[in-house]
């Protein structure tokens, strides 16, 4: 199987871990001291949203040609880029599952009353998601950028249809945050990402076989996104 396959389906694995790990017991174990957070909330920071940045750390390593591409002047531009996109990436993790924890602990979820639980609740769904999504656009941007710059070489159509179903699983992901949460960062996300990725396909003249990684983010983004459009605007 082709590297980035390998890293896509990798990348569809730790995604339904993350999904799976939200209905398990961990939910339910606070820790000492002081009840200061769940499991769940430690073993998403620690364990599942880790394996979210050194996953694509890996991907932009078969971008670049093994980081070549960091030696010159736009690759060394595009390489701090994406170090500020994991910091805002994750930055906006930790604040989203603290302010998650927090105000679902502590609050009335479906009435928010005092500035306390309002601010929980504005850094779990604004403050936290909005620093995590900005991230995450900066690294996919990063992406798009190296592989119009070096076009992939090793693609072959066969490896086309693990691309297209890892695609297809991740798109669920994105689904899931703009179709179903209470309010519309995910979906505003979705739909900017989706724009981005779509242009960089079709701006990029060259074979769906060069632009693997931009196929790949056409495919989910488009694909999340046209569902949570259906299902909110119904």
């Amino acid at each position: 199987m082709n590297k980035l396959n390998i890293l896509f389906t990798l990348s569809s694995l730790n995604v339904l871990l993350v999904t799976a790990e939200r209905f398990s017991f961990t939910t339910k174990i606070l820790l000492a001291p002081y009840s200061f957070l769940r499991l769940h909330e430690v073993f998403q920071i620690s364990v599942l949203l880790l394996f979210t940045v050194i996953i694509p750390f890996l991907i932009l390593r078969e971008a670049t040609g093994k980081f070549d591409l960091f030696n010159t002047k736009n690759g060394a531009i595009l390489a701090l880029l994406f170090v500020i996109g994991v910091y805002f990436y994750s930055t906006g993790n930790g604040v989203h599952e603290l302010g998650s924890f927090l105000f679902n602990q502590y609050c009335d979820t479906k009435k928010v009353v005092g500035e306390m639980c309002g601010g929980m609740f504005f850094n779990d769904y604004y403050f936290g998601n909005i620093l995590y999504f900005i991230g995450a656009i900066l690294m996919n941007i990063v992406f798009l950028f190296f592989e119009r710059m070096r076009p992939n070489k090793t693609f072959i159509k066969k490896d086309m249809l693990p691309l297209a179903i890892n695609g297809v699983i991740y798109s669920f992901a994105i689904f899931a945050y703009a179709a179903f949460d209470r309010v519309l960062v995910g979906f505003i996300y979705s739909l900017v990402m989706t724009l981005i990725a779509d242009c960089f396909y079709f701006l990029n003249k060259k074979s769906y076989l060069a632009k693997p990684v931009t196929t790949y983010l056409a495919l989910t983004y488009s694909l999340g996104t046209i569902a949570s459009i259906i299902v909110r605007f119904r």
